[in-house]
């Protein structure tokens, strides 16, 4: 392709290919998504009560409520609890979900929330 326009980068004047918006020099780091994205109740994670409440969840159904998966297991709040550690423990509430099922369905509160 040929050069076509300037980096976008202040001070920069290296052509660069119109599909582009900086130099190689220039090159945004990689957007990773919910790099930034922190919990409410993180350290309600990291207690015993989670761990045991946890792993009795999944002792009782061993694999994911969606799509049948028995690995990467993980526990999806039915109801988000944002920051009220009663909801956050009611064992009704949790359901085992695989790691990629727990993504879709993450996503789409966020969605949601957001009004998409």
């Amino acid at each position: 392709m040929p050069l076509a326009k300037i980096c976008r980068a202040p001070n920069c004047n290296k052509l660069i290919p119109s599909d582009k918006a900086y130099c190689e020099a220039h090159q945004p780091p990689p957007r990773i998504p919910f790099a930034n994205a922190t919990r409410s109740n993180e350290v309600l994670y990291k207690t015993h009560r989670w761990r045991a409440l946890r792993k009795k969840i999944i002792a009782e159904t061993p694999y994911c409520v969606y799509c049948g998966a028995d690995k990467y297991l993980e526990i999806h709040h039915k109801i988000p609890p944002r920051g009220d550690e009663d909801l956050f423990y009611d064992e009704g509430n949790c359901i085992p979900v695989c790691k990629l099922c727990h993504r879709k369905l993450t996503a789409r509160e966020i969605k949601n929330r957001r009004g998409y």
